[in-house]
């Protein structure tokens, strides 16, 4: 898979950074807290004790808090390192200050009668780094030229005597005080208090910490420090009643085994680093391949809700049943991403909750294998387009590859007992029965919650009797004819060039679903010998109503609950094309001046196609109506009016916001060919028709195509057409 090139604004990193946070907080909570806790309430620091609490028995244990101090302690102990100095610090002050003191004769040069000494002062105090005061600024204005002269070159030795020396941070301030030592003592006090009052602020530390070094030194003494360990008798007193509970009396009380708290902070910070560090292979995966994910809250918001309702199912490991962990269906969150997500966002996905069940049974290498195996096994079979034979398959493989796991890890223990080993196997069995059901469950609440469709959706959508596709049919039967052609060439084209073949069918039957509303004002509608509703219509109206299939189709999908994916195709497979017929009757009534008309009047609202899915359906929905309209006679002039349409739409820019390439096109027009020949059947040429062409070939090019459905051809194939005669059917669209 290409990388993704696309690139996040600071607001949208943010964002991710939150929500990165938020997932890792949760993850933590609901591993690690005890929703149900056994045990009474437990003491907390900063609790007051009810009671005298002793040791039962005697213990010595590591005090990782005393350890943690006396490590403190180490590194404190351990003295800085410092670089050597850094001479390009020297060189980048001695140009800063060449380019102040360049200003400030620029200034005193400056003999402008409207420039006042009050505004010279202002610019003096204006200029950076050098920070000067109002008095400071008139001493280096009323300077002679010779002092002044005497002045720059003492500033420069000054600075550079300052700047041979180390100068660290912490010694700046002592070395500007000591700045007056290095001017010469001839220099008068008006010139020394400007030579100082610049070269303090050009002088610069040249000296820096030596990080890697201090850390260096600073970690070796940390790692010198050998555990401390404590030792508590029997009856020794950890705290008395009424004295404050500290973090040292819970550590004591927890390693005496008198405090079962519902999270352990050294168990909650290693589950926050583990789960910090699956979310940071996560967050590189999708902001490497899958930047489209991170950029859509609807499928972001989905793949964190699968994982942490998955991560809470993991906490089955610690029941101590020896079934239940067998039956978590890991392999179910591998089909669900598979089909809305991508399969190689699953295989990822499968193997970071391998890694969190493998943690959360203390690193079992079991579970680990358990989870990833089959969710591998699983991802052979599932892809996008899931259906329910699939979901089965998922399930036999899923039983598959838990029964292998479980026998393979049972052959290596010396005792097996028949019981466990059966409890197991059934846990097993289970899980895969879960894995293959689940899904169907999920699919069905995602769809009726979200926006995102999966296969078995789009089979849904797809089917005759689906109330909106019932409706077009029984008011526009024309336009649904002519849907089922178009989802015939976009399916086909689509398959030609890797394009989502399936959902271009779909998008196709439901793109005109608008015309229902006006079906006479549409030619395909229109019965033979009907009169053409748009004679006595003014163009700009018939426009309107044209146009209008689409904003009415987009009404109607939205009454249905159609998902917005299919909605796309009704709002682009127009683009913003113009109704170029109809614009073309409106210039000549304007006598050809395009002033008088409103072009906007006469545009589809787009947007342009987005997808190469609603491209090709644009073309399709194009060539189809064009070809019916014209009634091509020979494969040749099919491939004239298929050529004619995408060059139209490419040269009005339709393409520009979709990722079809020049190979796309090309594949696109060769499938559009196969098939309209099937369904116009052009005569074969005979060679009488042969001499007949050869003869019209010599009277020059064909003429202009006929106006068909979609506006099509666009406006600049349109300016050539000759108007509709009175009883001709009126334009598709």
């Amino acid at each position: 898979m290409p990388m993704q090139t696309a690139t996040f604004r600071r607001r949208e990193v943010l964002k991710l950074l939150f929500l990165a946070f938020s997932f890792i907080v949760l993850s933590v909570f609901v591993l690690e807290v005890e929703f149900f806790p056994t045990a009474v309430a437990q003491l907390k620091v900063g609790d007051i004790a009810p009671q005298d609490i002793t040791a039962p028995a005697r213990i010595s244990f590591e005090s990782a808090i005393a350890t943690e101090a006396e490590r403190d302690r180490a590194e404190s102990r351990v003295t800085v390192d410092y670089s050597r100095p850094d001479p390009e610090v020297s060189r980048t002050q001695r140009a800063i200050a060449d380019q102040v003191l360049a200003f400030l004769d620029a200034v005193r040069a400056d003999a402008d009668p409207y420039l006042t000494a009050a505004d010279k002062l202002d610019w003096i105090q204006q200029i950076q780094p050098v920070s000067l005061t109002r008095e400071e600024a008139a001493a280096i204005l009323n300077l002679s030229e010779s002092q002044w002269l005497e002045a720059k070159e003492e500033i420069r030795y000054v600075l550079e005597e300052a700047m041979r020396n180390e100068i660290r941070e912490s010694q700046l301030i002592s070395v500007r005080r000591r700045l007056d030592l290095l001017i010469s003592p001839d220099v008068p006090d008006a010139e020394a208090r400007v030579i100082t009052a610049i070269a303090e602020d050009l002088v610069q530390p040249n000296t820096f910490v030596d990080e890697a070094s201090t850390s260096l030194k600073r970690q070796q003494a940390r790692d010198a420090v050998q555990p401390v360990f404590k030792t508590l008798e029997k009856d020794e007193v950890i705290v008395r009643a009424g004295e404050r509970i500290t973090p040292e009396t819970i550590e004591a009380l927890q390693a005496l085994g008198l405090q079962q708290p519902g999270t352990r902070w050294r168990q909650v910070a290693s589950t926050f680093l583990w789960m910090t560090i699956l979310t940071a292979m996560l967050g590189y995966y999708l902001a490497k391949y899958h930047r489209p994910i991170l950029k859509s809250n609807q499928q972001l918001g989905l793949l964190m809700i699968l994982l942490l309702l998955f991560i809470g199912g993991s906490r089955l490991v610690r029941s101590g049943s020896d079934m239940l962990p067998y039956t978590l269906p890991v392999t179910a969150l591998t089909v669900i991403v598979a089909a809305l997500l991508g399969s190689r966002l699953a295989l990822i996905v499968t193997l970071l909750m391998g890694l969190v069940v493998s943690y959360t049974a203390g690193g079992s290498l079991e579970l680990l294998m358990y989870v990833v195996l089959s969710g591998f096994l699983v991802s052979l079979v599932v892809g996008p387009r899931v259906q329910l034979n699939t979901l089965l398959w998922a399930g036999l493989y899923t039983a598959i590859s838990n029964t292998i796991v479980i026998l393979v890890f049972r052959f290596f223990e010396n005792n097996i007992e028949l019981l466990d080993l059966l409890t197991r196997l059934g846990g097993g069995l289970l899980g895969s029965v879960l894995s293959a059901g689940l899904p169907l469950v999920a699919f069905f609440i995602i769809g009726s919650f979200t926006d995102m469709i999966t296969y078995i959706q789009l089979l849904e959508l797809s089917r005759p009797t689906h109330p909106l596709l019932l409706e077009l049919l029984r008011r526009a039967p024309g336009t649904y004819h002519h849907s089922l052609l178009v989802s015939n060439l976009a399916e086909q084209a689509a398959e030609r060039i890797g394009a989502d073949a399936f959902l271009c069918r779909v998008g196709a039957y439901y793109h005109d679903v608008g015309k229902m509303m006006r079906p006479y004002f549409f030619t395909e509608n229109i019965p033979p010998g009907g009169a053409n509703l748009h004679q006595n219509l003014d163009p700009e109206t018939s426009a309107q109503i044209i146009i209008s299939h689409v904003t009415d189709g987009l009404k109607l999908a939205r009454k249905h609950r159609i998902p917005s994916i299919i909605r796309a195709f009704i709002a682009e497979h127009h683009g913003t094309e113009v109704t170029g017929y109809f614009y073309q009757q409106a210039l000549e009534a304007a006598n050809g001046d395009e002033v008088q008309v409103n072009k906007a009047r006469f545009t589809y609202p787009g947007p342009k196609p987005q997808s190469r899915e609603t491209a090709i359906l644009m073309l399709a929905d194009a060539s189809e109506a064009t070809v019916r309209s014209a009634q091509p006679h020979s494969a040749e002039e099919i491939d004239e009016i298929v050529r004619r349409t995408i060059s139209t739409r490419m040269k009005s820019g339709q393409f520009d916001e979709c990722d079809l390439t020049l190979r796309d096109l090309e594949q696109i027009r060769l499938a559009f060919i196969d098939v309209l020949q099937g369904v116009s059947h052009p005569r074969i040429k005979y060679p009488d028709q042969v001499k007949e062409d050869v003869h019209l070939e010599d009277t020059g090019p064909l003429p202009p195509l006929p106006l068909a459905v979609q506006g099509a051809p666009v406006a600049s194939a349109t300016r050539n057409a000759p108007p509709l005669p009175v009883q001709q059917p009126a334009p598709k669209d």
